[in-house]
This record gives C-alpha cells, sequence and structure tokens, in this order.
C-alpha cells in the first residue's frame, strides 16, 4: 500500500484548522474529568492535550506517533511517546477510544461514541491511504444467523474493505 504521509499530516493539520467536530461539545459536557475519576486516574494536562488531538480529529485514525508528531511540529510541545501511548491505554480503558489496526503497521485510535458499542467498518484506499468510516453495521443479519445456527453470540467484529476511492480512480 502506498500512504503519502505528507498528505495525511496536511489532512490532520487542515482538521486541526478547521475546529472541533461535535464529538467534542458531547464529551465536554459529559465532564470529562469526572470520568477520568470515577476510573481512578488523574486528568493532567498532558492527557487533556492529547484527548483535545483526538477530539479535533475525529476522522483521522491516529497512532501514538501521529499525535507525538503533531505536538512537536505545531505546538512545539515535547510530550514523550509513552506519556501518549500510556494516555491512549487509560482512554481505552475508559471506553472513550478504540484501537484499531488498518494494516499500515501502526496501532492506531478512534474516538468511540457516547453508546459506541460495536466497531464500525473502514474503507481504506490502496493507493492514497485514505481511510473512510462505514457507520452502518453491515454484519447484524449475519450477526442474528451465526447466534441461531450455532448459538454464537458475536461480541464485536473488525471489517476493513480495501481499494481505490474516488479521487484516486478519477486520477487514473
Amino acid at each position: 500500500m502506498k500512504y503519502n504521509e505528507l498528505d495525511l499530516y496536511y489532512q490532520f493539520i487542515n482538521n486541526v484548522v478547521q475546529g472541533v467536530d461535535t464529538m467534542k461539545n458531547e464529551l465536554e459536557t459529559s465532564n470529562i474529568k469526572e470520568k477520568f475519576h470515577q476510573f481512578g486516574y488523574k486528568y493532567t494536562d498532558q492527557r487533556r492535550l492529547i484527548l483535545d488531538v483526538l477530539l479535533e480529529n475525529p476522522d483521522l485514525h491516529l497512532s501514538s506517533e501521529d499525535i507525538c508528531e503533531y505536538f512537536k511540529r505545531k505546538k512545539k510541545i515535547d510530550i514523550g511517546q509513552s506519556t501518549v501511548y500510556r494516555t491512549l491505554i487509560v482512554l481505552e480503558k475508559m471506553k472513550l477510544v478504540r484501537k484499531v489496526n488498518l494494516d499500515d503497521g501502526f496501532t492506531r485510535y478512534e474516538l468511540l461514541g457516547p453508546d459506541e458499542d460495536h466497531a464500525h467498518h473502514h474503507l481504506i484506499c490502496t493507493e492514497c491511504g485514505s481511510i473512510t468510516d462505514i457507520k452502518n453495521d453491515l454484519l447484524e443479519d449475519l450477526e442474528r444467523q451465526i447466534l441461531d445456527d450455532y448459538d454464537f453470540e458475536i461480541k464485536d467484529h473488525c471489517l476493513k474493505f480495501f481499494g481505490l476511492c474516488k479521487k484516486c480512480r478519477n486520477q487514473k
């Protein structure tokens, strides 16, 4: 797969400049600081900064490396990669983010919506590396059939479609 890191970085910066998604407003109103305390964690400035980057870029599936690079280039802040990684683990335990494997060699993270208990699917362009979320659960009927036929209750699944996005198809 070809991933143009510079394009992804510019997309990342554009999302930061464009402002805050509605998900940020939802999480802010649900007293995030209190949620940290409920789970037995401190709500530190570094954790707030890391969470802000995720909230400002809900569509970007960022890795700990991406977040560190953002702080170094854009904010001129040196937050260690281990701090970012540990914070992402805390956020995952708190069910605020989910690990995503997009088969690019990085562990990436995406925000979870307030009532999101099931992974959504991804469209991954093999040319430019763009990632599009599919919010609909396309496998509900299959899950019901598996439960009926095999008495197996599916708790979660991961589905990735690889192909060419509209932009890359139009360039060929």
